[in-house]
């Protein structure tokens, strides 16, 4: 039984409050790991004493830690518990933090479609049953993100702009800079150039800098990859450097120069990064281990293009492929589309099982439309 009043009660809460103190400046440094061994000290006091409000707390921070760190499924073992006992003992904002980054971390893995959908009702249930609707736009950012990965982009959108349209720059919530990069991403995807640049013009007029390296690295990565759908190579890349400038090692930054980069032909440059981008390989996330063999593919097949003497085009957004006339080096060209194939088939393997969690087709379709590009190019060998 907890009792506030014990003297050794009171001493080990002195301790979970020195030890959350560490454990944020170790998280506000990047230091993932240190401050999920602190937060994890901090929990086992908090278990000790059964203070069920300090466990909600240091578990959720935990948690927190351990995803940063890209430890995806030990943190999704620590969240787990909170929400096996019905989302009590602890204070409203950290239970739904707690569901919040349960539900992120289930997609990021994936996994399975149904066990995502228990948790979105269970954090329906709590909005409804706490009286805290207004934090729904945490939860419609995550049902886009949800759509996205499964493809249906339409349905994406319309979940971003009801979660733009109700978000308050209030506590527990995301930053402005997480749902407007949404809406430009999925306004691409869409290849609605226009939407988007009203999108980055919104994002850009925004006064909500808490942020602003993040807001940076984020708003020039989209401005890449906007003048990549229209066509705007020189720019794009332009545009990636300056991403590179403020954040040089997220994934989404050397993805962004590395595409750039391919579609002006500059295959070396693009290579250096993609070596970079390789070292994250093995990430337990299924999405980013498909995107980075996607992307290694899709470097091999530029490779054979220009092999072959044809222009560079954007794999990713472009519409037409058009095989050569004649190929200009058969042997380098046929080299090049072997390694292609080799790259398309080890994403094709994460990406089946992804579409099997998440109860789609879309790296299915991804990868086919890949292999048809090659086999048009292998017809003239």
């Amino acid at each position: 039984m907890f009792d506030e009043e014990n003297p050794l009660t009171q001493a080990a809460q002195q301790q979970i409050e020195s030890l959350r103190d560490a454990g944020w400046e170790a998280y506000a440094d990047t230091q993932w790991l240190r401050a999920a061994e602190i937060y994890g000290r901090a929990l086992e006091i908090a278990e000790s004493i059964n203070d069920t409000r300090q466990i909600v707390l240091c578990r959720f921070w935990r948690g927190a830690c351990l995803c940063g760190a890209d430890k995806l499924r030990q943190a999704l073992a620590v969240l787990t518990p909170t929400l096996k006992e019905g989302n009590s003992g602890g204070d409203d904002d950290d239970i739904y933090n707690t569901l919040i980054t349960y539900i992120e971390i289930a997609q990021a893995l994936p996994v399975n479609l149904g066990a995502i959908e228990k948790a979105y009702q269970q954090t329906e249930n709590f909005l409804r049953d706490s009286g805290n609707l207004d934090w729904r736009h945490q939860l419609l950012h995550l049902q886009e993100t949800l759509y996205k990965l499964r493809g249906m982009y339409p349905e994406a959108l319309a979940a971003a702009q009801e979660s733009w349209a109700i978000w308050q720059d209030e506590y527990p919530g995301y930053t402005a800079d997480t749902h407007l990069n949404g809406l430009v991403e999925i306004s691409l995807l869409l290849r609605d150039a226009e939407q988007a640049q009203i999108y980055l013009w919104e994002w850009e007029m925004d006064e909500h800098d808490y942020m602003p390296k993040s807001k940076e690295a984020k708003s020039f990565r989209r401005q890449s990859d906007l003048a990549r759908l229209e066509g705007r190579f020189v720019e794009a890349v332009d545009w990636g450097r300056r991403s590179m400038l403020v954040d040089n090692s997220n994934i989404n930054t050397l993805t962004a120069i590395v595409r750039a980069f391919l579609c002006t032909g500059d295959n070396h440059r693009a290579r250096d990064e993609l070596i970079r981008l390789l070292a994250h390989r093995h990430a337990e996330s299924g999405h980013k281990r498909y995107y980075i063999r996607l992307l290694w593919g899709d470097y091999h097949l530029a490779c054979a293009r220009q092999a072959a003497g044809m222009p560079p085009v954007d794999d990713e957004f472009g519409l037409e492929f058009p095989p050569p006339s004649r190929i200009a080096n058969s042997t380098a060209t046929r080299d090049a589309l072997a390694r292609a194939r080799r790259g398309y088939r080890a994403a094709l393997k994460i990406g089946c099982w992804i579409d099997e969690k998440l109860e789609c087709r879309l790296r299915q379709q991804q990868i086919s439309e890949r292999l048809a590009r090659v086999e048009a190019i292998e017809q003239l060998l």
